[in-house]
């Protein structure tokens, strides 16, 4: 389903039920802002820097902030990873991304947030769902309600259901731990970002990850209005001014047109590709050395889950060094039967492998702006600003640069911690 429709089914949904939420356990303050914009004007607590933290759970990375007991702010960020193993024992965070590599019975789970409130048998959700199940690596199976869940095994050796929230749950608490080390306290108050097109379902469930983790989930904040927040676009732009806001994750992009209204900016359009993004193009280096693997080597490791995790980790390592050099070596040792792998990589290859995916994401800077109205008049974007970790990559700034005539785009927060440090900035600069 296009993203304009979805995002319009998203919108109506909320609007339909938003006397229902207010009246949610828990949910002392509405979201403040679309997709969850029509409570505008209900807040009716305040809390000092320090009382709430701020949560932003992502497909591949999650992070969290809030002020220390000296009122700077601290973050930390965690791979949106949990892993089951045989013994019964669930890590999460980087020891679950590490776990995938290194012990092919494990179950390793990520890319989960996309699903949360979906079902199966939704006309606007069953294709996401449907490719979700074809691309994860483990086992996705519906439960009685049609919400999908993660088959794992269990201690004795039989598989039980595990349902996305308390998969999401897993790791807001272990931000919330994180959090608690700097906080010298407990925290019991979260402020949540979500995406700008989740619906009712999808938002409710991420409420309720918040509140399995032990946490009052207080407000939330759109993921665009929070890098808004982040750049000071409240600032920068005049009234009626636009800035093009270009996410690029782990496992997700979207771009939104942000507005400066009533001194205030607001998502006037929106556009998003819910399998677009950096595991894209680690899988694009992955296909590229495994057909190398048999060719020299004459193994096949297509089928071979140890193998192709520590490759993996060894190429999206290399595709992070490619931000800052021209040339990297690509090395596994023990690849498999007894082969240590060693291979360079220069960036040109690795745009060349990608070309087409880069493309992708650029192509969804032209629809929004024809959404809202403004393709063929590039020159009223006054600000282009680039998050998300795969922004960082130099030929997605490029094209971005050259869509827009050659003007650079605004890259001056660190792209993978934006979100969270802007639903900070927003929150308090509202209370």
């Amino acid at each position: 389903m296009p993203a304009g429709n979805r995002r319009l089914a998203a919108t109506l949904q909320v609007l339909i039920f938003v006397c229902v939420l207010a009246s949610e356990s828990g949910l002392q303050n509405l979201p403040d802002d679309d997709p969850s914009m029509y409570g505008a004007g209900a807040k009716q607590f305040w809390y000092p820097r320090g009382a709430a933290i701020f949560v932003d759970l992502g497909n591949t990375n999650s992070c969290v902030n809030s002020y220390g007991p000296d009122k700077t702010m601290f973050q930390f960020c965690i791979p949106s990873s949990v892993a089951f193993t045989n013994d019964g024992a669930a890590l999460v965070g980087e020891a679950a991304k590490n776990r995938a590599g290194a012990d092919p019975d494990a179950t390793v789970v990520f890319g989960f947030k996309r699903l949360l409130g979906l079902s199966q048998n939704n006309e606007y959700e069953e294709d996401i769902v449907q490719r979700a199940i074809e691309r994860a690596p483990y086992k996705i199976v519906a439960r009685d309600d049609d919400s999908p869940s993660i088959q794992v095994k269990a201690k004795d050796s039989s598989f039980k259901q595990v349902g996305l929230t308390e998969m999401a749950s897993m790791v807001i608490g272990e931000l919330k731990s994180k959090a608690e080390e700097q906080l010298g306290h407990t925290p019991h108050y979260a402020v949540m970002t979500i995406p700008q097109h989740f619906g009712l379902a999808s938002w409710m469930e991420a409420l309720r990850t918040g509140r399995t983790a032990g946490l009052d989930v207080v407000s939330t904040v759109s993921e665009p209005t929070a890098i808004a927040a982040a750049h000071g676009l409240h600032m920068k732009l005049r009234e009626g001014g636009n800035a093009l806001v270009l996410h690029v994750g782990g496992g997700t992009s979207d771009a939104s047109v942000v507005t400066l209204m009533d001194g205030a900016p607001q998502v006037t359009g929106y556009w998003d590709d819910p399998f677009l993004g950096g595991d894209d193009f680690d899988q694009r280096i992955v296909d590229y050395f495994a057909k190398l693997v048999k060719a020299k080597h004459g193994i096949d490791i297509s089928q071979d889950r140890v193998a192709l995790g520590k490759l993996r980790t060894a190429c999206e390592h290399a595709k992070k060094a490619l931000s800052s050099q021209e040339h990297v070596q690509v090395p596994v040792g023990s690849l498999a039967d007894g082969v240590d792998f060693l291979e360079p990589l220069s960036r040109s290859k690795f745009e060349e492998l990608n070309d087409d995916l880069f493309r992708k994401v650029v192509a969804l800077v032209d629809r929004v702006l024809a959404e809202a109205e403004l393709q063929r008049s590039k020159n009223k974007i006054d600000e282009i600003v680039l998050v998300g970790g795969s922004s960082m990559i130099p030929k997605i700034q490029r094209l971005v640069k050259d869509y827009f005539g050659g003007r650079e785009p605004n890259v001056s927060v660190k792209p993978d911690e934006a979100v969270a440090l802007g639903a900070a900035l927003h929150f308090h600069s509202s209370h």
